[in-house]
């Protein structure tokens, strides 16, 4: 831990400010490790290795499509992502630069997949809205989650 802790003091006095602490405890939140791994998925995808990858070569990847790979409703919810969410200038290929704003923990994705998982955690009918009675029930749930240091760090609606 001290290792991990002397490599992100990356203002040399050292403590730790609140983004350093974010970059510690949330790597992906940190330029270098976004391109790092931006880059390694690009080049996992990237099938025919023409340094980008098509809506097939992400619908059909063979590693991530363990046990699942006949199925017609994750090839459906797969061509969904890539083109409403992932391929940003619609070119019908994904870059490293698309693979990275998709993993950035401060875009939007990120605040989508977290809205998803409050909102799950919060629906106890599991009928995809909230009544006032579940918000009432998990309201220091949404309470904690917006008082917690690291998500403020992240997002400064907050």
């Amino acid at each position: 831990r001290f290792k991990q802790w002397y490599q992100r003091r990356v203002r040399g006095d050292g403590v730790l400010n609140i983004i350093e602490y974010v970059a510690l405890r949330n790597p992906m939140t940190t330029g270098y490790v976004l391109r790092r791994v931006a880059q390694e998925l690009l080049e996992d995808f990237d099938a025919d290795k023409d340094r980008r990858v098509s809506l097939d070569e992400f619908v059909h990847h063979g590693a991530s499509r363990v046990g699942d790979a006949q199925d017609s409703e994750i090839d459906s919810l797969r061509r969904a992502e890539f083109t409403a969410v992932m391929d940003i200038n619609k070119d019908k290929f994904l870059d490293v630069l698309e693979f990275r704003a998709y993993l950035d923990p401060r875009g939007r994705n990120f605040l989508t997949n977290e809205a998803r998982l409050m909102m799950h955690e919060a629906d106890k009918d599991q009928d995809f809205r909230l009544s006032m009675g579940e918000v009432k029930g998990k309201y220091l749930h949404f309470q904690r989650h917006k008082e917690n240091q690291v998500i403020r760090a992240i997002h400064d609606e907050f």
